[in-house]
């Protein structure tokens, strides 16, 4: 855990907030400004800092978490997104998993 990372506080339940899934190492919770009418972060809950630091076998674990997301919302499809470096509000791997979208709509 980082000392002032609010994703750690959030996954060690100093901040309050509603987990919509976790497990060993994950949680997914609502971002609390949406980007889409559905929008949750998928976040390891170990502290990796973006993109950069992680493998194959995180990756494979956040597709599993979003297609059992999607199947459990019962969406028609959805978009994920991760931001790295200064993109990165939270210097703390996360990635949006965005549905409630249509063609139409952007980002």
């Amino acid at each position: 855990m980082i000392k002032d990372c609010i994703f750690c506080k959030i996954i060690n339940k100093q901040i309050p907030a509603d987990f919509e899934y976790e497990d060993n190492d994950f949680v997914v919770f609502k971002d609390i400004h949406p980007s889409a009418p559905i929008h949750f972060l998928i976040v390891p809950k170990k502290h990796i800092k973006d993109i950069s630091e992680s493998d194959s076998a995180l990756w494979d674990e956040i597709r599993k978490i979003a297609l059992r997301l999607s199947k459990k919302l019962n969406t028609s499809g959805f978009r994920l997104a991760t931001n790295v470096g200064d993109a990165a509000l939270v210097e703390h791997l996360h990635v949006h998993f965005l549905a409630g979208i249509t063609k139409e709509r952007k980002l």
